[in-house]
């Protein structure tokens, strides 16, 4: 027979390997942005991300509400189209013939590859945004990922240094908020396991 008030620890280690996750894909993105013609690895960072992003929401989902709510399904989306996007630069677009890649973005594809990208950077501001007002992940975390997200909607137009530097800062608030995600969770688990 099994004690019915036993403690759960299943939660604990959801919210940790979500934080395992999410940080992982904040190093991939680092290790990515500082190595040439890495579409298969932004592709794991991005895989990562959204593995682990569900366990960052619902740390603070019950006082981010609605708002974020949206947020989280917003930036998911556009993670989503980032992927496959991802997925054709690796897979795809290596296969076209010479110019067909300019005149695929030129056109129709350009522009939802632009909207995804709208989308993944409104989703981590709002996610920021509602994440400062929950008051659950450091604050200063969430604001450098907003800032260093920022600057993807102008990527084309910007010094690919300025690029890097941006996706760096967003890489390493990724890591500091999945390092504060872990260390919340396992203190957790550390105190069920006690008692």
């Amino acid at each position: 027979m099994t004690d019915a008030k036993a403690p759960s620890m299943d939660a604990p280690i959801l919210y940790m390997t979500g934080a395992v996750l999410f940080g992982a894909s904040g190093a991939v993105h680092i290790v990515a942005d500082l190595l040439p013609g890495t579409a298969v690895l932004n592709l794991s960072g991005v895989a990562l991300g959204l593995l682990g992003l569900p366990a960052l929401y619902l740390s603070h989902a019950g006082r981010a509400g609605l708002a974020g709510l949206v947020a989280v399904l917003v930036l998911g989306l556009g993670l989503v189209g980032i992927a496959g996007l991802l997925f054709a630069q690796a897979v795809v677009f290596p296969q076209l013939p010479p110019g067909a890649f300019d005149a695929l973005v030129a056109g129709p594809a350009g522009m939802t590859i632009f909207a995804f990208v709208i989308l993944y950077v409104a989703g981590v501001a709002g996610f920021a945004a509602t994440g400062l007002r929950a008051d659950v992940h450091p604050k200063p975390a969430l604001a450098l990922w907003a800032a260093g997200t920022a600057p993807t909607i102008a990527a084309i137009a910007l010094p690919p240094i300025v690029m890097t530097i941006a996706e760096i800062v967003a890489g390493c608030a990724v890591l500091w908020l999945s390092v504060s995600l872990w260390q919340r969770y396992s203190a957790q688990f550390s105190s069920e396991r006690s008692s």
